[in-house]
């Protein structure tokens, strides 16, 4: 087999967004999630499952404007990494990217029609990233489009990872899944 990076990427993508392995999809932890469980907030604290899909909407979409950017590429830079998922070395513009509240607000209870709104922006944004993973072949690849992909990826396994475990917090991961 030869595959190549592109290859690679794109068969990630499908095993985080709606291909499940042995490890859990994005649609898959997503489904049968209504409003009221996707706004509870885990006991003690931290981000509901609302939050953590706002957060990844927001990620997602910037990696699609990302890899739709057809400016020419500027040198490597010889930075590490800081700044987590995003990997970007730091500058003014990834400043002000990171100052933002990237989860939002823990999501209205009773609002079950901006719910389905937000789920249905996570499936547009996930087509639009396959549609664009689809267009790019390896040439076009530069040290820091592989090192965006390969976190992004790594991002939305974790934060799904967190929408399960929160989903057994609360009781409503289905039982047949155990």
């Amino acid at each position: 087999m030869n595959m190549k990076l592109m290859d690679i990427f794109r068969m990630q993508f499908d095993f985080v967004w709606d291909t499940e392995t042995w490890f859990l999809p994005l649609e898959f932890a997503l489904a049968g999630l209504n409003s009221t469980k996707a706004s509870w907030q885990p006991p003690g604290g931290g981000n509901t499952i609302w939050q953590t899909v706002n957060h990844l909407n927001y990620y997602n979409a910037l990696l699609v404007r990302q890899l739709n950017d057809t400016t020419p590429g500027t040198e490597a830079s010889n930075n590490k990494p800081t700044y987590g998922d995003i990997g970007e070395p730091p500058n003014s513009k990834w400043e002000a990217v990171l100052a933002g509240n990237t989860f939002g607000e823990i999501g209205n209870p009773a609002d079950s029609d901006k719910w389905k709104a937000t789920v249905a922006e996570t499936r547009l944004i996930c087509e639009e990233l396959r549609q664009s993973l689809a267009q790019m072949n390896d040439s076009q690849l530069d040290e820091e489009q592989v090192g965006r992909l390969a976190r992004q990826m790594l991002h939305n396994v974790y934060h799904i990872g967190q929408i399960v475990f929160i989903r057994k917090q609360q009781g409503s991961w289905p039982q047949e899944r155990e």
